[in-house]
């Protein structure tokens, strides 16, 4: 896939081969083309952009998801938590021995509880039978989030998140490198790389680094590309 900004010759090739950079040194521009891409309104953003795969161009509606705070990883994503569900659910259909231990112990918690109700004036009975993705969502299946994790180890945590989800759309980081030393930044790359990941960071931070999995297209404040 390629990144295609109006106003600009080169493209920026988008893959789950490298992580894409866009470094936009000018300010307002930086901000226009966050703003743009975050519209999803290709040619009718502020900034107009496309997407083309190969020769053929496609909307991006719904094919970006952008992280604007890494502090506040999007862990209730549906398009991620949705995918792992049912993926889950999926195993659970799969393993007869493991899905007939949980059905068991959860006729026995139906059983247990139901119980309770005959202390009760009235007659009182589940209505719906057990299920996986019911119970998933009941008792708030996610991921196991430790507010004192280092920030690489939740980004890497979210990157594998996305993975497990088999997220094939982009994940947009804007200035993620702000908070991260160069060697994070390379861990990061190679987690998303090894992970097959669609990742964009978007910066606006001069970088001279040199990283081996780092794709980079540059505008400096005079608008030059390079």
């Amino acid at each position: 896939m390629n990144l295609v900004l109006s106003g600009f010759s080169e493209a920026l090739t988008l893959g789950s081969d490298r992580v894409s950079v866009l470094e936009v040194h000018n300010r307002r521009l930086f901000a226009r083309i966050c703003q743009s891409l975050a519209s999803e309104l290709d040619s009718e953003a502020l900034e107009p952009y496309a997407l083309w795969n190969g020769e053929d161009r496609r909307s991006s509606r719904n094919y970006f998801l952008f992280v604007f705070n890494p502090f506040e990883l999007p862990w209730s994503e549906r398009a991620l938590m949705g995918e792992v569900l049912e993926r889950v659910e999926d195993m659970f259909l799969a393993e007869d021995d493991v899905r007939q231990e949980i059905e068991t112990a959860g006729r026995a918690l139906s059983e247990r509880v139901a119980s309770l109700g005959l202390r009760l004036q009235s007659d009182y009975a589940f209505e719906v039978q057990w299920e996986m993705r019911k119970y998933l969502k009941a008792f708030d299946f996610g991921v196991e989030v430790d507010p004192f994790d280092a920030l690489l180890d939740n980004l890497i945590k979210f990157l594998k998140f996305a993975s497990d989800a088999a997220f094939e759309k982009q994940l947009v980081f804007v200035n993620l490198k702000n908070f991260l030393e160069p060697d994070e930044v390379q861990e990061f790359y190679r987690q998303a790389v090894f992970l097959e990941l669609n990742v964009l960071l978007l910066e606006n931070v001069p970088d001279d680094a040199v990283f081996e999995y780092e794709r980079k297209m540059c505008i400096d404040k005079d608008f030059l590309q390079s």
